[in-house]
């Protein structure tokens, strides 16, 4: 059941590609990518196991690599930081998680997970799903997922509705945060302070900020989730709960997005203003 139940995540989880790109990449660029992840992994190439074979498109390249899932998402961002599109997600409580890495000719999607066929303790899985291809400008075409949602008043992002202004928006998945994946309405400008905090689903008790140890937490999976609702286009997903580097990177262009200090750090100010209805969006591009 553990197989069917990640093999199900993949797919739904490539669904949910969104990371626009001036040409899709092609079979050569994603095994570049598979090599230099091996590289950095000392991983092996191998074929993809036999029970991905109608999963994702035939481009996908696989590598085996030692240490847990964990254990590979930290080398990864310890090592590729700057090349990977956003925070890492997953749909199946971190048994895996996926992301994209920036190639020449577009983002490709990579996805780690527990080896099905025992060869090695991670698998990582590299492709460029069919939806690769450039999204409008004006903004990303809805994403398809198992839970319907009604038409034009809610966009699926993977366990997330996230609903546009309406006069009656419409209700999350059980399983979503439902504070931090549907944004309030606009406000006017002079909403007063008390108001603003309104949608945080918890209390501000901490200042988040990037450490040696990583600092974890349901506040810092909540910022996350309201910054990945706030970035134009939307990677959708949700946050894994730790406070890293591009997480780090995306406060601060929230933070410049939106007139405060850029310090990376959530403070009590930044806090308010990403949970108020006066929170603006924030540009991908903009996260380095």
């Amino acid at each position: 059941m553990k197989r069917v139940a990640l093999l199900l995540a993949l797919s739904c989880a490539q669904t949910a590609w969104t990371p626009s790109a001036a040409a899709a990449p092609a079979k050569a660029d994603v095994e570049k990518a598979a090599v230099r992840l091996a590289s950095v992994l000392d991983g092996v190439l191998r074929n993809c196991p036999t029970s991905f074979a109608k999963i994702g498109t035939n481009l996908k390249a696989c590598v085996g690599t030692g240490g847990t899932v964990e254990n590979v998402r930290m080398k990864l961002m310890a090592e590729l930081q700057n090349d990977l599109y956003g925070v890492w997600r997953s749909r199946d409580e971190q048994r895996s998680v996926f992301n994209w890495l920036k190639t020449p000719a577009g983002f490709v999607y990579v996805r780690l997970q527990p080896d099905p066929d025992g060869r090695a303790q991670t698998l990582v899985y590299v492709d460029t799903p069919p939806s690769s291809a450039p999204a409008p400008a004006a903004a990303p075409a809805p994403v398809t997922t198992p839970t319907p949602s009604a038409a034009g008043a809610a966009t699926q992002i993977g366990g997330m509705t996230l609903t546009r202004p309406t006069p009656a928006p419409a209700p999350a998945p059980a399983a979503a945060p439902a504070p931090a994946a549907t944004p309030t309405p606009a406000a006017p400008a002079a909403t007063p302070p008390a108001a603003a905090s309104a949608a945080a689903p918890l209390p501000y008790t901490r200042l988040l900020e990037l450490l040696p140890k990583r600092m974890n937490g349901q506040d810092v999976r909540a910022v996350q989730n309201r910054l990945i609702a706030l970035t134009q286009p939307s990677s959708g997903g949700r946050g894994d709960g730790y406070f890293g580097p591009v997480t780090a990177a995306t406060v601060r262009a929230f933070q410049a997005a939106n007139g405060l200090n850029v310090t990376g750090r959530v403070d009590r100010e930044t806090w308010d203003l990403l949970f108020s209805a006066a929170a603006k969006p924030l540009k991908a591009s903009n996260i380095r």
